[in-house]
């Protein structure tokens, strides 16, 4: 088949730059393209020099070397010299064409500085094309072949059509890289090309082909079936040449970056763990809501797994990603088909429900919280999960998105702090007790980072030898704007968000080094007690780091005791038995505090190693109201001893107290009446002078 006659002018019209240089690099022919891709005019470049035009003049060498040695096309990043001097980043193929002894390089060259230029070109005026012509005609000599061998070296689908019939005139050989079909089959079968275009984009194209009037340029795209059967999606630059009456176009592959695109697209609303909306769509949502049906109440549920971040810490974060995949899948098979759920972020996620009726809304957050009884098993594990819900209603708790999470995030520290796994309805009054709480939060924080906690420490009296058997070693928070914090405001809030455990190393340094002084002043035998919290015994290594910690001070184990409550012991007894045998078994002893008060059930007593029971003061300060426990103190004492127990009495405060527990063999005592609770170097002090500061002394009329 022979070329058609406007091959110059196509070239010309080309977004891409084409030059032709010889063997030393002197430019023979520059389009158009090229000229406002440096800054010059053609009549300048014609037997200028390529290398002054080059940021870096060994690239042209090394890539002429290499297409001499391979004869073929080579593409590479190259940087070109603006006029001005600035930096034209571009990327170039380079063909060699040899004609009897003379060897020229055709190089196509794609500005990647400002790829909206691509257009331009398309609409360059018949009169720019026609001063040109002359110029290129001298190049290329009317020699089909090195038109051709130009034309190949382009990635790009270069074609041009009869503008009335539609019947292809013209295609290079990139078309069957992207078509699968040979350019020869192009050529032989005129409509082709219009065959393989998708049957739901014909109509586009036709239309496309229909409006576009003569010199004008516009960019389409529409999808393609390859010969394979596989959809591409293309993207065509099309000009209608008046003079020619051609549609001139050159087309790119854009399958690729379009999938890209909606991948991106796709991330920028949806969390790309669990694919779940993400933050950005829900605000789009609501806010879609609030302007399409702001009377339609509707109910938003902010959900937050239990104690996730242990399993984070303690497992890793491809064990807990595992996890939110699996939390995700429970949640879109438990919501209804119309309402929408959002991961929020980390261990949080948002459900807006269509149904603002209460009953409906009980009965989703209720079916939430059992999605979660079933263990996530991972890796041949059990994970047990629980969420924390809190719930707004719309429009009668708050009127904009901003509002609607804020109170749903404060009704689920509610839900969490009544004791997790539930769900909790959004009140006013809530916001006050989020804000204690997070003022007493930060304090713990302050407290934790400026090393401001303190261990205060009372004795623990013999009540038969009134000698000094050990002391109770109680947590201070002296804060220096905010006075000293109560341990029953502090403890519960570090419990909650974790600080407890940070906390629990302070206190048993603190022990430590108390021990450790109170050794080297007196050759009696003795003990600190600490308190142990359930967040502590619930730690799978905490025997094990507790015993190995005190052997790295070389303390022995005899010398500490730890104290923990009924309600700690029995939240989990299992584990918390397994915890406090392997303490005993290391030379530890085990204090039942605050009994009384919670389970009072002697049978699990038998089971748990328990070598002392603290009856709860409120016993105490009671023995002698209208309303007196004497019976009940009695009864402990009887059955603690019957079981082989010792028993101590906490909240000694007045002389009758003192009597009374005398009498009825209560083993160790404790309390103001007695000591008040001391920092450290004021019972160092006592010690050093020898003053017998744990002597019964008079009520001093307020308890610990």
């Amino acid at each position: 088949m022979q070329t058609i006659f406007p091959l110059n002018d196509v070239l010309n019209y080309l977004p891409d730059g084409i030059i032709m240089v010889d063997e030393r690099g002197v430019i023979l022919f520059a389009n158009n393209a090229f000229s406002d891709m440096v800054g010059y005019e053609g009549t300048i470049l014609v037997g200028l020099n390529m290398l002054t035009l080059l940021a870096d003049v060994d690239v042209f060498s090394e890539c002429i070397t290499k297409v001499m040695n391979e004869g073929k096309s080579l593409d590479a990043d190259t940087d070109f010299l603006h006029r001005d001097g600035s930096i034209v980043q571009a990327i170039k193929s380079v063909r060699m064409i040899r004609q009897n002894d003379t060897v020229h390089f055709f190089v196509n060259v794609r500005n990647l500085t400002d790829v909206n230029r691509l257009n331009k070109e398309l609409r360059i005026s018949k009169e720019l094309i026609e001063q040109q012509a002359n110029e290129l005609s001298v190049v290329l000599n009317s020699k089909n072949q090195e038109v051709e061998e130009v034309l190949g070296s382009i990635d790009e689908v270069i074609w041009y059509i009869d503008n009335e019939t539609l019947s292809l005139r013209y295609v290079n050989t990139a078309v069957e890289t992207i078509f699968g079909f040979s350019k020869e089959a192009f050529l032989s079968d005129a409509t082709l090309w219009q065959q393989q275009i998708h049957p739901e984009d014909r109509a586009l194209v036709q239309m496309f082909f229909e409006t576009l009037m003569p010199g004008q340029s516009q960019a389409i795209r529409f999808r393609i079936l390859t010969q394979s059967g596989e959809t591409r999606w293309l993207n065509s630059r099309i000009h209608n040449h008046p003079k020619l009456h051609l549609f001139i176009g050159i087309t790119s592959d854009i399958t690729g970056s379009k999938a890209q695109s909606e991948e991106i697209a796709f991330l920028a609303y949806h969390d790309p763990l669990t694919h779940l909306p993400n933050r950005a769509k829900l605000k789009l949502q609501l806010e879609s809501r609030f302007e399409h049906a702001p009377n339609s109440p509707f109910a938003l549920m902010f959900l937050d797994l239990d104690n996730f971040k242990n399993i984070n810490d303690t497992m890793g974060h491809k064990v807990g990603d595992k996890i939110l995949i699996e939390v995700s899948r429970r949640i879109r098979e438990t919501v209804g088909k119309y309402d929408f759920f959002a991961r929020f972020g980390g261990d949080e996620f948002v459900i807006l429900l269509q149904d603002a009726d209460t009953t409906s809304i009980d009965l989703t957050a209720n079916r939430l919280i059992q999605a979660f009884k079933e263990p996530c098993r991972l890796n041949e594990s059990d994970f047990f999960l629980s969420a924390s819900i809190g719930i707004v209603l719309y429009p009668d708790d708050a009127l904009n998105g901003e509002d609607l999470i804020k109170h749903a995030d404060t009704a689920m520290y509610e839900a969490k702090n009544k004791g997790k796994n539930r769900f909790a309805y959004y009140h006013t009054s809530m916001q006050r007790a989020l804000h204690n709480f997070l003022h007493i939060e930060s304090l713990i924080r302050e407290g934790l980072s400026e090393d401001l906690f303190e261990l205060y420490f009372q004795p623990l009296i013999d009540s038969k030898t009134l000698r000094m058997e050990g002391y109770e070693a109680l947590l201070r928070l002296p804060h220096p704007q905010e006075g000293f914090i109560p341990p029953d405001v502090f403890i519960p809030i570090a419990e909650t968000n974790g600080d407890i455990h940070l906390i629990s190393k302070k206190v048993l340094s603190q022990a430590c080094d108390f021990i450790d002084t109170v050794r080297t002043l007196r050759d009696e035998p003795f003990f600190v007690a600490i308190n142990v919290s359930a967040k502590q015994l619930h730690q799978p290594k905490f025997a094990q780091e507790l015993l190995e910690y005190l052997a790295q001070r070389s303390i022995p184990a005899s010398f500490l005791k730890v104290e923990v409550t009924e309600s700690a012991v029995m939240e989990n007894i299992a584990v918390v038995s397994r915890q406090l045998l392997e303490l005993k078994a290391g030379g530890i002893r085990i204090s039942l505090d605050d009994f009384g008060t919670g389970y009072s059930s002697f049978a699990y007593l038998a089971q748990l190693p328990i070598d002392t029971l603290k009856i709860d003061k409120s016993f105490i300060l009671a023995l002698f109201t209208e309303h007196s426990n004497r019976h009940i103190v009695e009864s402990i004492s009887n059955l603690a001893h019957a079981l082989g127990m010792n028993v101590t009495a906490e909240g000694v405060e007045e002389v009758q107290h003192y009597d009374f527990l005398i009498e009825n063999q209560i083993d160790t005592l404790q309390g103001y009446h007695l000591c008040r609770p001391l920092p450290m170097d004021q019972i160092i002090q006592k010690l050093h002078d020898k003053d017998p500061y744990f002597t019964p002394a008079p009520s001093l009329g307020y308890t610990i």
